[in-house]
């Protein structure tokens, strides 16, 4: 035959421990009391936190607004600047134009006006001038071909 082994479960030799007797009414009634003005307090300090995080989100965007309205103000400035001198160029060439037909005229009227003819026997009778013999022309070189500058009297 076979034993049978039996066990059993004691809970052990430790005293469980005793809830704590409730707090009498004024006690309690204080506990609570501290517990709201905890919580209030909490609630005040999130609201002040609140309200910082939406006065520098308002200067924020204030100053974000500033700075568009300024970049537009300089645009448009600039943009009218830009009108204004195309405008000033434009007049400049109507300008040009007109002093160069002026000057193409007043070129054609001295043209036909005058006979170089009537020029060379008037300086060659009236006035005595003769050409230039090949002893009396003197050359001179040029280092720049736009001008010369004279510092003594040619001789």
């Amino acid at each position: 035959m076979k034993e049978v082994n039996t066990y059993t479960y004691t809970e052990g030799n430790v005293v469980r421990k005793i809830q704590q007797p409730l707090p009498d009414r004024d006690t309690r009634r204080r506990e609570l009391e501290e517990e709201r003005k905890r919580r209030n307090k909490q609630r005040q300090r999130a609201h002040a936190r609140m309200m910082r995080k939406k006065r520098a989100m308002a200067v924020s965007a204030a100053s974000m607004v500033a700075v568009i309205c300024l970049f537009f103000v300089s645009y448009i400035n600039v943009s009218n600047n830009v009108t204004n001198h195309m405008s000033e160029a434009a007049e400049l060439e109507t300008q040009v134009t007109e002093l160069k037909a002026d000057n193409n005229a007043l070129e054609g009227r001295i043209a036909s006006s005058t006979n170089l003819g009537m020029v060379k026997n008037s300086a060659i009778n009236d006035l005595g001038m003769v050409y230039a013999n090949t002893d009396q022309i003197v050359y001179y070189s040029m280092d720049n071909k736009d001008s010369m500058s004279q510092y003594n009297s040619i001789p």
